[in-house]
């Protein structure tokens, strides 16, 4: 089984500009957990997910005194900013992580199951020819599971 026999094709998207308060009503209207961020031409940007939003609510922790006055930890500051950055972000493209998880409409099922499975996320998105084409969640495989059970 491919990627394509499974995947969801009604996928909500939003562009770069959407505003985190619309992003956030669209998640819930859906009833979905991440919703891809799309250029005009359907190529997959990032994603905002709920922990995008959550980060939005919660302000980032403050280096310690320590790392700042004698430059310790670069990686400590550069995430740092990087938090900052997505707690006062406004639109898709400031709080959206990127680059999204994707596959081919090709891609074996298994390779798409290992690669939500060892990346520990909750979807990934499925392209066609570079371009936006359906979602598999987690979901996915449960209903499978029930479908291979029933036949």
């Amino acid at each position: 089984m491919i990627a394509k026999d499974v995947m969801e094709t009604k996928v909500v998207s939003v562009k770069e500009d959407a505003h985190v308060n619309e992003i956030a009503k669209r998640m819930l209207a859906h009833s979905i957990s991440g919703i891809p961020v799309v250029d005009g031409e359907g190529k997959v940007l990032g994603v905002v997910s709920e922990l995008d939003l959550m980060r939005k609510q919660i302000k980032p922790n403050e280096p310690s005194v320590w790392t700042t006055l004698f430059g310790g930890n670069p990686d400590v500051e550069k995430k740092h900013r990087e938090a900052l950055k997505k707690y006062m972000g406004k639109t898709a493209g400031e709080v959206m992580t990127s680059p999204a998880v994707t596959v081919d409409v090709s891609d074996d099922l298994e390779k798409v199951g290992n690669l939500m499975f060892n990346k520990k996320i909750k979807r990934v998105f499925v392209t066609d020819g570079g371009k936006l084409a359906g979602v598999i969640s987690r979901s996915a495989f449960t209903k499978l599971m029930v479908e291979e059970a029933e036949i």
